[in-house]
């Protein structure tokens, strides 16, 4: 017997599945061409940028080029390496050079044809060393100016290595100008411009390597597939593809490319390229509101067809009527249905709908039942809402009043939410820190390690030990430890949070221990050493006394030199009674043997103790004090150390052929220190101003100077004392009631001034 079909299914099954199905295919195709045709506009358009941001570097660099050739045809250049120049004058005009190009180039040097440097040493070594160069043979023997590859370093910065020929065109070449400049500035104009909100340029080596980007440090970028690399890099003209991964992770990517070619006749080192890529979401934007459009234009299309099929299906009113006769019986009843068998006058005919109106029946029973289940499950969310009502509470007051900062940031390191305890420890209301990189609140230096930890509890998802940083604080500067914990949800991290704990006051008391361990420690060195030192040196000023009444130590030359010996001698055993008095960090507790002092003469012989030495050095002393002599009211013996310190720091940092100025001047004004020795005359004061033509003070480093063991950050310096001799200095000036200050000179070198009330013995002394 054949199977009886309802008109009803028929109709619907056919109508849906016509036109559903033509629209869907219809739709699908108009996607799949609309994709393709902005696939093919995206990648030309990122062709071109990528081309003319190669063109625009390569013009950039060759102006870079064509300056360093210019520099290399100076007639100075031409006749050093040709050997006119003496050596020794050679070597310091080529330090001149180096001076004067330094904000241009991090490193110049001068080489012969013959492979020697122009002023180094001649070794066989250094000859091979730069004959064995890689661009040695292109500059020097084909006459050829050579460029280098461009590489970056892990802070982002840019070096480019050039060597041009030195010598005339037609002739051979005597010599090589090889620097390396910074390429900061070429690439930041290069990288600079962006393409939409994410899109941007990059700079590759020659086998694809990311060397530079203007989003991501290159470290953190992915590599491209090797096909992509070999099949692009190295070419001659611009291209663009759709990869499958770009450089940032994104899939289905379109990137441009187009290599950086050097015009004229430049030999040049493996060409380097531009990238241009978009994050893909930003890139198929367009499409996403297109896939809208269809999507709208298929839901109407499917209420027309729904639409239609109710209008054919008019004709089976009568079934579906007494269907909704059922429904509003049982939605007007307050009891379940009872099901039962139904009668022969309630059955319609039609076998669908006979039984979906026993299943709406039985879906009456079952809503009731979910009624009664849905009623107890209010009553326990309610509960349970109440109880984490209380719990959040809780929750708050113990994060409000934790002993250390906390602060809750996203995966992408902004802060969103912070602790009553962060406020006070930060100084600043939770308002102003919110919706902030949490980075920006330790200082500079640290702000890259932060976000490389963050970046180390994503990936590993366990907590991390940031170790010590600074944080600025708008009470002063905190040391503070970090720690940065994951907070998951449903097994994934939701945010982070990073905790700060205050050890300002604990590294404090142990930089104050370790100030006290070292000052016992050297305290007793100096007392051991004093103390068995002096002997010897008070047996050599007997043998002194003893020469000086010799006849033959009568004649003019040694007699000066015992003078300068017995002077020497006695100075060293003051500073040794100094050291075996007192060694502490004040010399507020120190007899001063106070008398007049003449601060002209002392200033000489001071200086009549370096010049020998600055006479090795080719330093000149230049002097100028009043025609009368200053007096002033002091201990001469440690005035005259104070001096000693300074000239010495001063001859230590001065370059050859420099000049020393020591300037003494008496000025008007009021006194420069509360503390006084003896009566004061108001208003009279004696200054001495030492500069030198060195390389300065580190304005950073200005307050700190006189501190007790400071010194110079450059571990590599051998010129770098101890942090002993300003210390004393201004310990010594303070104790007589002066002032020492430090600076630096508008022309450059450093600039030490001391300055010291004169006395009301001025007036009689100058008389005298």
């Amino acid at each position: 017997m054949r199977q009886r079909v309802s008109l009803q299914s028929l109709f619907t099954l056919s109508v849906l599945a016509v036109g559903l199905f033509s629209g869907t295919m219809g739709l699908a195709y108009a996607y799949w061409h609309a994709r393709q045709s902005l696939q093919a506009t995206v990648g030309i358009t990122f062709q071109e940028i990528a081309r003319q941001s190669a063109d625009k570097a390569a013009l950039l660099l060759a102006g870079e080029m064509e300056w360093v050739q210019r520099l290399a045809a100076l007639p100075d250049l031409r006749a050093s390496v040709e050997g006119a120049v003496a050596p020794a004058q050679a070597a310091r005009q080529v330090e001149r050079w180096r001076e004067e190009q330094h904000r241009y180039f991090h490193s110049l040097v001068l080489v012969r044809a013959d492979g020697q440097m122009v002023g180094g040493r001649l070794s066989e070594y250094a000859r091979g060393f730069y004959t064995r160069q890689p661009w040695w043979t292109t500059v020097v023997q084909e006459g050829q100016s050579w460029a280098g590859p461009l590489t970056v370093d892990e802070q982002g910065h840019g070096y480019w290595e050039l060597a041009v020929p030195i010598g005339e065109r037609g002739e051979s070449v005597r010599g090589v100008l090889k620097v390396v400049m910074g390429t900061d500035r070429i690439l930041s104009s290069i990288l600079g411009s962006r393409l939409g909100r994410t899109g941007h340029m990059m700079l590759l080596d020659g086998q694809g390597a990311i060397l530079a980007c203007s989003v991501l440090a290159p470290q953190l970028h992915a590599p491209l597939l090797a096909d992509v690399t070999q099949r692009w890099t190295g070419g001659a003209a611009a291209r663009w593809a759709l990869v499958g991964h770009d450089t940032h992770g994104g899939q289905g990517s379109i990137i441009g490319m187009a290599p950086v070619v050097l015009p004229g006749q430049v030999a040049q080192a493996p060409a380097w390229s531009i990238l241009v890529q978009q994050d893909p979401t930003e890139t198929f934007e367009p499409l996403v509101a297109l896939l809208g459009k269809l999507g709208a234009f298929w839901l109407v299309t499917s209420i027309f067809i729904v639409w239609l099929r109710w209008r054919l299906g008019r004709q089976i009113v009568r079934p579906i009527g007494m269907l909704i006769q059922r429904i509003n019986r049982m939605a007007g009843c307050g009891t379940p249905v009872v099901r039962s068998a139904p009668s022969a006058d309630q059955l319609c005919g039609v076998e669908e709908i006979d039984r979906l109106a026993a299943s709406f029946d039985d879906l009456a029973q079952r809503l009731e039942q979910a009624s009664q289940a849905k009623a107890q499950y209010v009553r326990r969310l309610e509960q349970a809402n109440l109880d984490l009502t209380t719990s959040e509470e809780h929750y708050r007051l113990l994060w409000n009043h934790s002993v250390d900062t906390k602060i809750l940031v996203d995966p992408h390191g902004v802060i969103q939410d912070v602790n009553g305890r962060g406020e006070v420890t930060l100084g600043r209301p939770a308002s102003t820190l919110l919706h902030r990189l949490v980075s920006d609140l330790v200082a500079d230096p640290e702000r890259t390690r932060l976000q490389a930890q963050l970046k180390l509890v994503l990936q590993n998802g366990a907590e991390v030990s940031a170790g010590l940083m600074r944080v600025p604080t708008p009470g002063g500067e905190l040391t503070m430890e970090i720690d940065c914990v994951p907070v998951t949800k449903v097994g994934r991290i939701e945010s982070i949070m990073v905790q700060l704990r205050d050890l300002t006051e604990q590294k404090a008391l142990e930089q104050q221990l370790l100030r006290s361990e070292r000052l016992a420690s050297l305290s007793q060195f100096a007392s051991m050493f004093a103390h068995d030192i002096r002997n010897p040196l008070a047996g050599i000023k007997k043998t002194l006394e003893w020469l000086s009444g010799r006849p033959e130590m009568a004649q003019d030359l040694p007699r000066r030199c015992l003078e300068d010996l017995r002077f020497t001698t006695d100075l060293l055993l003051g500073m040794i009674n100094d050291m075996l008095d007192v060694y502490q960090e004040h010399y507020s507790g120190l007899p001063l043997s106070t008398a007049p002092v003449p601060a002209g003469l002392l200033l000489h012989e001071t200086l009549r103790l370096f010049r020998f030495e600055a006479e090795a050095q080719g330093v000149r002393f230049a002097v100028r004090k009043p025609p009368d002599e200053v007096w002033v009211w002091g201990d001469g013996r440690r005035l005259q150390r104070v001096l000693i310190n300074l000239l010495h720091n001063a001859l230590k940092y001065s370059p050859p052929q420099g000049t020393i100025t020591v300037t003494l001047t008496v000025d008007e004004g009021p006194m420069p220190s509360a503390t006084a020795l003896g009566e004061s005359t108001p208003g009279s004061i004696a200054t001495i101003c030492i500069e030198d033509e060195g390389p300065g003070i580190v304005p950073d480093d200005v307050p700190y100077v006189f501190e007790l063991f400071f010194r110079k950050k450059d571990g590599q310096d051998y010129r770098i004392g101890r942090g002993l001799g300003l210390h004393f200095c201004r310990l010594v000036v303070e104790a007589h009631g002066g002032r020492i200050t430090a600076g630096n000179r508008r022309t450059g070198g450093a600039l030490l001034t001391v300055s010291l009330p004169v006395r009301q013995e001025q007036s009689c002394l100058s008389a005298s």
